[in-house]
């Protein structure tokens, strides 16, 4: 399983057509394009979502929504904290990752549902916080170059 990157998977299009085709190649990158030989019969969270997205034939129906949504819904279980893959806040037809994209404007404010404490607010417009609900220490610099990391340090994404 390779770590996801974030960035762009799809852009220009909300064709369900394409954006499936971007995401199960999104899979098939994080997970091997031969993840499904090894794994069909698992109980494995990502292969229901992914084999019914592989199997779709006619991407006018409501199934091939359906099972794009179901795919989605399964990678954002795997997104790193305070990502998700979607749509860029500023052009809904950049869907991002290797698909992911941070969660825009998620700082303060997602903050409320977390046990968060701000360390740092400064006066150039860096600020610190911890997420002890997600054991996160987030910097966001006065350029608002973000990095996310575990309390331990360990980096877990970063984005300048």
């Amino acid at each position: 399983m390779r770590k996801i990157q974030l960035g762009s998977i799809s852009s220009g299009t909300l064709r369900t057509e394409d954006l499936l085709d971007a995401v199960i190649g999104e899979s098939d990158y994080l997970f091997g394009s031969d993840y499904l030989d090894t794994h069909a019969d698992s109980n494995d969270w990502i292969v229901k979502p992914l084999l019914t997205a592989k199997a779709v034939t006619d991407y006018d129906s409501e199934d091939a929504g359906d099972a794009l949504e179901e795919l989605i819904d399964a990678l954002n279980q795997y997104a790193p904290a305070h990502t998700h893959l979607g749509t860029h806040e500023d052009d809904g037809a950049d869907w991002r990752t290797s698909g992911f994209t941070l969660r825009l404007g998620w700082w303060p404010t997602d903050f409320k549902d977390c046990h968060t404490v701000s360390i740092d607010q400064g006066k150039n417009g860096e600020s610190t916080f911890v997420d002890t609900d997600c054991n996160l220490y987030v910097e966001i610099n006065d350029h608002g170059n973000t990095t996310v990391k575990e309390l331990g340090g360990a980096i877990i994404w970063d984005c300048v």
